[in-house]
């Protein structure tokens, strides 16, 4: 209780006083300093090792982020009402698709999105402000899938049901060149497996995927999961975690659509932004899928936020991840 009035507190304590505490101690990496608000909230929130949590522990803690994210907002609200509506898709595997309709919409186009957390972690519900949010700024409906997660769900369940979605979204008089796709984290892993599932079945391709810090390398060997391993939100131990809660068997390694960097340069696909963030253990391997499809022949745009972190999307609280975010969905509205 104390420390969520503490946080609530950060948020109106204005920048140059942050700045001024930390004149002296500036966290610097690769030449950039750590976002001093940002630092400062982390200080503030409580810490997981959650590589050193059983599997029959997970449901738990689950839903212990889940209330703690309820209590603790970290996401502006919207300005004007999103409406929401829920689908059940596949009622007989209880499968839903949010959707957000914002107050005015610009183009015939939707997206489908997929939240982050590992595949094992969060859910459509920790993510409603913050796509509520890119409803609201994008002007464009979304469809936020509550795709099952791992362990109990292993590699490919989450893609096939991603799958089973547009096919759902197609049935119900979207074409698929309408749909693009958007995730974070592991939700940018899903989108991208998605895109290369179909470019591998020769089937049509979305309109675009938008692509938030996404995790693409489960061998975790970049010099950047090394550099941030730790105190920043997101660790190495915790990355390599969530890879083998993920995985079902050692030859997902071995998969395109498992491990991105496995990308086949013969392929076409969809238009491409990927957001990377400069203190993110992720950052080099999501630069390095970039790059692979740039060299492809694919266009790509890679949109870096050296001061920030990863996980920055969902708590645009903090004054420069939402600059930061206010930012990126320009770029994103450029090609939808």
């Amino acid at each position: 209780m104390i420390r969520n009035f503490l946080i609530n507190i950060l948020f109106s304590i204005p920048i140059w006083l942050i700045d001024l505490v930390y004149k002296f101690n500036k966290d610097i990496k690769r030449g950039f300093i750590f976002d001093s608000q940002s630092r400062m909230l982390f200080a503030l929130m409580p810490k997981f090792d959650l590589h050193k949590i059983e599997d029959s522990e997970i449901p738990k803690i689950r839903n212990l982020i889940n209330e703690k994210r309820k209590n603790l907002r970290l996401s502006n609200k919207t300005k004007k009402k999103v409406i929401t509506k829920e689908h059940f898709i596949d009622t007989e595997n209880n499968l839903k698709l949010r959707e957000y309709i914002p107050y005015k919409t610009d183009n015939d186009n939707i997206i489908l999105y997929f939240h982050g957390g590992g595949y094992v972690l969060n859910s459509i519900d920790t993510h409603n402000l913050t796509v509520s949010y890119f409803s609201e700024k994008l002007r464009t409906r979304i469809f936020s899938l509550a795709y099952g997660l791992s362990p109990e769900n292993k590699y490919p369940h989450a893609m096939n049901q991603a799958l089973s979605a547009i096919d759902w979204l197609a049935k119900n008089g979207n074409n698929i060149k309408n749909i693009s796709l958007c995730g974070d984290s592991a939700g940018a892993h899903l989108a991208a497996s998605v895109a290369h599932s179909l470019s591998n079945d020769q089937k049509e391709n979305v309109h675009s995927q938008f692509l938030i810090y996404p995790m693409c390398d489960p061998s975790c060997a970049s010099e950047s999961i090394e550099l941030f391993k730790d105190n920043y939100l997101l660790t190495k131990e915790s990355m390599k975690w969530f890879w083998e809660k993920f995985k079902n068997n050692d030859e997902d390694n071995l998969k395109d659509t498992f491990n991105l960097l496995l990308f086949n340069p013969n392929k076409d696909f969809p238009k491409t932004i990927i957001v990377t963030a400069g203190f993110d253990p992720l950052s080099d391997e999501a630069e390095k899928y970039a790059f692979l499809l740039h060299e492809s022949g694919n266009y790509v745009k890679q949109l870096h936020y050296p001061s920030l972190f990863h996980g920055f999307a969902a708590m645009t609280r903090l004054k420069s991840a939402n600059k930061a975010v206010n930012d990126f969905l320009l770029e994103y509205k450029k090609i939808l």
